[in-house]
C-alpha cells in the first residue's frame, strides 16, 4: 500500500486540516427531539398571536408552549426565544419551559441567555437530564469545559444511558486535554448508540492528533456512512484516508463532501491537494465501498448487531 509522503507541504496542510475541523461542528438535538419534549411538557393556556413578519421582542397575550415548539422545528429559533421568553413568564416553575428557552437561544446564539435559562430549569428540577446535557454544550461552546464537566459528570451519573452525556463528556475531556478519558467516553457513547455519528467523528479526530490515522479510518467511515449528509464527516474521512496513503479513495471522500456541500471550503482545498500527489494509476473508487470496507474491517457494529454494555 502507498504511504502517504512526509513532506513538509502536505503534513503541514494535513495538520492544519485537521485542526481547523476539530469537534466543534453542531451536534444539536434536531427539532423532532424538541417536539417529543412537548409531549410531556404541560399544555399550555391559548395559541400565541401571530408574529409580524420581522418584528422585534415584543409578544401580546398568553404564549403556547407548541407554538413555541412550532417556531423551534421551523428552524425561527429568534421567534422560539421570544415565545418561551414570554412562556416562562406566564408559567416559571414550569422546568420544560426554561429549557426550551435554554435551546432557542442557544440555537440564536446567545449563549448568556441559554445559560440563564438552563440554570432556571435545574432551579425547578435538579435532576433535569437534558438541561444539564444541553448547559453543558454552551459551555463548551463558551470555552468553559471545566464547567462543562462538571454538570455532564452530573447528567452521566443520573442517566448512565445518556449517550448525549457521555459524547459530551469526550468533548470535555478533549479539550481539556484528557485524552484517555475522552477515548473512554466516546467509546462509551458509541456503545449506547451505534448510530451517533458525532462521537465516532469526534473520537477519529482525536485519533488524528495523535497520528493513528488507521485507528481513525474505520470510525470517520462509519460516520459519513451514517450521514451522507454531512460534509465535514467526509472530508475527515478523506483526511484519514490521506494519512493511510489511499489518495484516490481520499478524493472520492472529499468529493463526498461537496455532493454534501458544494460550498464546502475545506473539501474544495483538500481535493485540490490530494489531486496534486501522484500514487500511479487507479481504478476509480466509491465512497460509500470505502466506508462500507473500513467498517467492515474493524468490526464496528450495525443497526441490527446488539453492542454489549
Amino acid at each position: 500500500m502507498t504511504r502517504i509522503h512526509e513532506g513538509p507541504i502536505i503534513a503541514a496542510a494535513l495538520l492544519a486540516a485537521v485542526v481547523a475541523t476539530g469537534c466543534s461542528e453542531s451536534d444539536a438535538p434536531p427539532p423532532a427531539k424538541a417536539q417529543n419534549v412537548a409531549q410531556t411538557a404541560p399544555s399550555s393556556p391559548v395559541s400565541t398571536p401571530a408574529l409580524d413578519e420581522g418584528s422585534a421582542t415584543k409578544l401580546e397575550g398568553p404564549a403556547s408552549f407548541a407554538d413555541g415548539e412550532a417556531a423551534y422545528a421551523a428552524n425561527d429559533y429568534a421567534g422560539a426565544t421570544r415565545v418561551f421568553a414570554r412562556y416562562v413568564e406566564q408559567s416559571p416553575d414550569n422546568a420544560w419551559g426554561h429549557f426550551m428557552l435554554g435551546l432557542s437561544a442557544w440555537k440564536s446564539g446567545d449563549l448568556a441567555r441559554a445559560e440563564g435559562a438552563f440554570g432556571k430549569a435545574l432551579d425547578r428540577d435538579p435532576n433535569h437530564v437534558k438541561s444539564l446535557v444541553n448547559l453543558g454544550r454552551v459551555l463548551l461552546d463558551a470555552k468553559r469545559p471545566e464547567d462543562a464537566l462538571e454538570r455532564l459528570t452530573r447528567a452521566a451519573d443520573i442517566d448512565p444511558l445518556s449517550g448525549d452525556a457521555h459524547r459530551l463528556l469526550g468533548r470535555a475531556y478533549h479539550a481539556q486535554g484528557k485524552t484517555d478519558e475522552a477515548v473512554d467516553a466516546y467509546r462509551r457513547a458509541i456503545e449506547l448508540d451505534p448510530k451517533d455519528g458525532w462521537a465516532m467523528n469526534n473520537l477519529g479526530l482525536l485519533f488524528l492528533e495523535q497520528q493513528r490515522a488507521a485507528d481513525a479510518l474505520p470510525l470517520l467511515a462509519r460516520a459519513a456512512e451514517l450521514r451522507k449528509d454531512v460534509p465535514a464527516f467526509h472530508n475527515n474521512l478523506g483526511m484519514a484516508l490521506e494519512h493511510t496513503g489511499r489518495f484516490s479513495a481520499a478524493a472520492a471522500a472529499y468529493s463526498g463532501a461537496l455532493a454534501a456541500d458544494p460550498d464546502y471550503g475545506k473539501a474544495k482545498q483538500n481535493l485540490a491537494r490530494v489531486a496534486l500527489v501522484k500514487e500511479g494509476p487507479v481504478e476509480p473508487v466509491d465512497p460509500d465501498d470505502v466506508a462500507t470496507s473500513a467498517v467492515e474491517e474493524a468490526e464496528i457494529p450495525r443497526d441490527d448487531e446488539v453492542v454489549g454494555q
